[in-house]
């Protein structure tokens, strides 16, 4: 998916060993620029949790995120947000796999 090179690249930037994480963190990095790059998704969207902390915050990781932690700003319909969503990420992370939890709305791009 990703260039072996950019992996390696962004590999010296974060501190993880196994070269799988240095990918998910490349990809979690270029999806939030991705999402917040997005008018509506910005607007509509803030950023939380633990990948937030160690994304934003902290001067270093101080430990491994997996996913992204999304919450509403605003109330009303959630098809448009996911739509969007879907428009911005499916392209080059592949087709969404969709679960509607009791709580929220989860993507998985395996």
């Amino acid at each position: 998916m990703i260039p072996a090179q950019n992996i390696v690249a962004w590999g010296s930037v974060v501190p993880w060993a196994d070269q799988r994480q240095v990918e998910q963190d490349l990809i979690i990095s270029r999806a939030l620029i991705d999402i917040f790059n997005d008018d509506l998704l910005s607007a509509e969207l803030r950023f939380r949790g633990g990948t937030a902390l160690n994304k934003l915050h902290f001067p270093e990781p101080l430990r491994y995120s997996e996913d992204i932690d999304l919450v509403r700003t605003t109330a009303g319909p959630i098809g448009p947000i996911l739509d969007r969503l879907r428009e911005i990420l499916e392209p080059w992370l592949g087709r969404a796999q969709f679960d509607q939890s009791p709580v929220a709305p989860n993507f998985a791009f395996v």
